[in-house]
């Protein structure tokens, strides 16, 4: 019995005695969710170590303006559409990440896809691009759900403090079992919902993530010989209701110059 109850000890101080279910293991129709709306505004973003891996803000108007602006460090997007059915301008502005050439032969080759304007200062890039078709709506709601489906690495527990309009999150610590097995520590911050739906009405959590991290001597090593633990800050903010949406002026120069 002596020996059956150290070597229990044993095993523990190298296993953790219990995993935590991380959001993404929820059932489809509990896991957090873009709203739903005809008109609204967003944005969010997904920073790793201080560093900005994904921003973005849109609008989407009831009368069928789009405004969608995407930041992913070395290229960054920016796509206005009047209507459902006009034209869309897109703005990309490459910054020396050897892709250039790619993008332009894939703009060229493309029959639904026009250059308007090609503008090179030292290793920055900027195309100016009209595009026959699209739905730049699709595109915001396309990048929100990035942000949103980022908050499934950790597990959720509901917050008691409850009102009748949202209901509150807060991002568990814990022992994550995925392709690899990883661990949250440090924790914090809330998820946001419109009241008895998994709709994201804002978010702000931060959590550091070890992986992989299946027992506690791996979890102790990789820190010990790597840069872990990664740091991750998310937001998002989604704004239903009446808003508008301006052309921006770079649309209209290229307009004028086409």
């Amino acid at each position: 019995m002596l020996a059956l109850c150290c070597l229990a000890l044993v095993f523990a101080a190298v296993y953790p005695l219990t995993t935590a279910s991380p959001h993404s293991e929820s059932p489809v129709d509990e896991r957090f969710s873009v709203p739903e709306s005809a008109e609204y505004r967003a944005a969010g973003a997904i920073v790793v170590d201080g560093t900005t891996a994904l921003e973005f803000e849109g609008a989407v108007t009831a009368d069928g303006g789009r405004y969608h602006f995407v930041d992913e460090g070395d290229v960054r997007t920016e796509q206005y559409q009047a209507s459902p059915t006009s034209p869309v301008y897109s703005r990309i502005v490459v910054e020396g990440d050897g892709s250039t050439d790619r993008r332009l032969d894939q703009i060229q080759s493309d029959t639904d896809r026009e250059l308007l304007r090609e503008n090179r200062t030292g290793e920055t890039v900027t195309f100016v691009v009209r595009e026959g078709s699209g739905d730049v709506a699709a595109a915001v709601s396309g990048t929100a759900s990035v942000v949103v489906r980022s908050l499934y690495v950790t597990g959720y527990e509901r917050k008691a403090d409850q009102s009748r309009e949202v209901n509150v999150y807060g991002p568990r610590d814990g022992w994550y079992e995925g392709t690899e097995p990883y661990r949250i520590t440090a924790a914090t911050g809330e998820v946001r919902t419109a009241a008895d739906t998994t709709a994201v009405r804002s978010a702000a959590v931060t959590w550091n993530q070890t992986r992989p991290a299946g027992t506690y001597a791996e979890f102790g090593l990789v820190r010990l010989t790597s840069d872990a633990p990664k740091t991750y800050d998310l937001s998002f903010e989604f704004d239903p209701g009446e808003t508008t949406v301006n052309r921006p002026a770079w649309v209209t120069e290229a307009r004028t110059e086409a």
